[in-house]
């Protein structure tokens, strides 16, 4: 049996982080057309970074009605699934690690696929990022970081692994180079991407640029492969990172 369906991921960009004019009224209303537009991301479930405030949680509830949520206690990373396409069979957030005084984590979530009857799990994380310490402290926290996320695909058989990784370089001591040495593979080398040389984040109120840097990632695990995907583009200024939508496919054990 195969599990096919349609994930996005977004960074929504706490609205704590923002100027009084990006202020999230209207960047709610851009989120709702880019998650269920005509030309949105559709997708059954949601991989979301930086959801953290209780208005972004309540527009959430109202732009997808009735959805289950593994709510994110500490790290702001939530994952919001359709209860008709998927049952949320449990989750978990763990600890990351760091090198700052500031933790990370990643939300871990585990579904049957209901049409298939496939169980496979998917998880979210934001990892470290220069703001409020050097750039040098911030690469070592995503070294410890990418190192504990391998581990826990592993042990806890992740299947989709997104998140905003805050790292376009592919190093042994990257996120990106760990996650590679550790069986999975980058969305962009399994699938064609629709409006893959944007660079997935920029300042809101800024033109999209166009230089290919992708600081928010999808990796697939041994069971799972991508059928086509997208770095959503219709609502630019919703956040300050471009939203990422793929179709996916995941076979049975």
């Amino acid at each position: 049996m195969v599990a096919t369906f349609r994930i996005g991921l977004k960074n929504v960009l706490g609205s704590n982080w923002t100027r009084t004019h990006h202020r999230w009224p209207g960047r709610a209303v851009m989120l709702g057309r880019e998650m269920n537009g005509p030309d949105g991301m559709l997708a059954s479930v949601y991989f979301l970074v930086e959801v953290n405030r209780r208005a972004e949680r309540r527009s959430l509830a109202e732009i997808l009605p009735g959805w289950d949520v593994a709510r994110s206690p500490h790290g702001c990373n939530d994952v919001y699934s359709d209860p008709t396409v998927h049952r949320l069979v449990d989750w978990t957030e763990v600890a990351l690690g760091t090198r700052t005084r500031q933790q990370r984590y990643v939300t871990i979530a585990r579904y049957e696929h209901l049409a298939s009857g496939v169980e496979w799990t998917g998880a979210t994380t934001h990892l470290s990022s220069s703001v409020h310490t050097t750039p040098e402290k911030a690469a070592e926290s995503r070294a410890v970081q990418g190192r504990r996320l391998a581990e826990l695909g592993a042990e806890h058989g992740i299947d989709i692994l997104t998140g905003d990784i805050n790292n376009t370089v592919v190093r042994e001591d990257t996120p990106r180079g760990i996650l590679e040495a550790a069986g999975y593979t980058d969305w962009r080398v399994a699938t064609e991407v629709e409006n893959v040389g944007y660079d997935t984040h920029r300042p809101i109120g800024e033109p999209p640029r166009q230089g290919g840097k992708h600081l928010d990632a999808i990796y697939l695990g041994p069971r799972a492969s991508a059928l086509e995907g997208r770095v959503q583009i219709t609502e630019p200024d919703s956040s300050d990172h471009l939203g990422l939508a793929c179709t996916v496919a995941i076979r049975a054990d």
